[in-house]
């Protein structure tokens, strides 16, 4: 008798083990995710390098917007998963850098390659330069505390939108002299506004609650702007982008606003504990 219930012990611990250690896989394979999606991005950075050389100009930035939805999904999932990890940010940095800084800039080569000027290529790795500076300060400051009502900007413009907002002139002209170094230019006006102090919105602090019985006319309304931007990807750009620069004024103010309101808080704060 007590060795049957031994054994109904080892077999009821053993069974115990292997759940755990079912949820610990479980667990490990699930914090994966947002690594998974990064790597994504960077296959979709390494998809649109490849079209910019075929000439596939549509494509190529096809795979740079792809590689941006991705990008705002990882860390997202991250948080939400509870992965968040030092190897992530780090590799996520390095999939940014090559999606953002690089691909971006290999199009504009290739697109303007038959009318490449000095003062062009300059401007270019201006870009690649200021992506790489942006992504550096950004890991430096994820390290340090901020104030919570800061965390809905960003300092500077971060690298997926300035990838899309270098891309402008792609979608409006054909490569000329002078439309090409108008390009220049406004790559070295976005990688300025990349390593500039100019708040901008981060959507962080952005949140609604949908009601169920708009879930399915919200899940239309999605499909129904992937689809836009599969079939009309440089008509999408110029929308975005054209609606992202005119935010960036009213980030600045709201950021302002927000400052003088916390600053005066804390005055306050301050006289009643004196």
């Amino acid at each position: 008798m007590a060795n049957e219930r031994k054994s109904a012990d080892a077999a009821l611990n053993d069974s115990k083990n292997t759940l755990l250690d079912g949820r610990k896989t479980h667990s490990r394979l699930v914090q994966q995710i947002p690594n998974a999606i990064t790597a994504l991005a960077l296959c979709s950075g390494l998809a649109s390098v490849r079209f910019s050389i075929e000439n596939e100009f549509e494509f190529a930035l096809l795979a740079i917007v792809v590689a941006a939805v991705l990008d705002g999904l990882d860390g997202r999932l991250a948080r939400r998963l509870h992965a968040s990890s030092q190897f992530g940010a780090e590799f996520d940095s390095l999939a940014d850098f090559l999606s953002f800084g690089v691909a971006p800039i290999v199009l504009l080569f290739f697109w303007g390659e038959a009318l490449m000027t000095g003062p062009f290529s300059l401007c270019l790795m201006a870009f690649a330069l200021a992506s790489a500076a942006r992504l550096a300060r950004f890991n430096a400051q994820s390290n340090s505390a901020a104030a919570a009502w800061q965390k809905a900007y960003f300092t500077g413009m971060p690298t997926p939108a300035a990838a899309l907002t270098v891309l402008l002139p792609i979608s409006l002209a054909s490569p000329t002299p002078a439309t090409v170094q108008i390009a220049g230019l406004h790559a070295a006006l976005i990688a300025f506004l990349m390593v500039s102090t100019i708040p901008t919105f981060s959507g962080k602090k952005w949140a609604c609650q949908v009601p169920k019985r708009t879930m399915i006319a919200l899940f239309l309304a999605v499909a129904g702007l992937v689809a836009a931007v599969v079939l009309y990807p440089s008509e999408f750009l110029v929308v975005l982008t054209v609606l992202y620069l005119a935010s960036i004024p009213i980030s600045w103010i709201s950021f302002r606003h927000d400052e003088k309101i916390h600053d005066e808080i804390d005055v306050e704060t301050a006289r009643v504990v004196e």
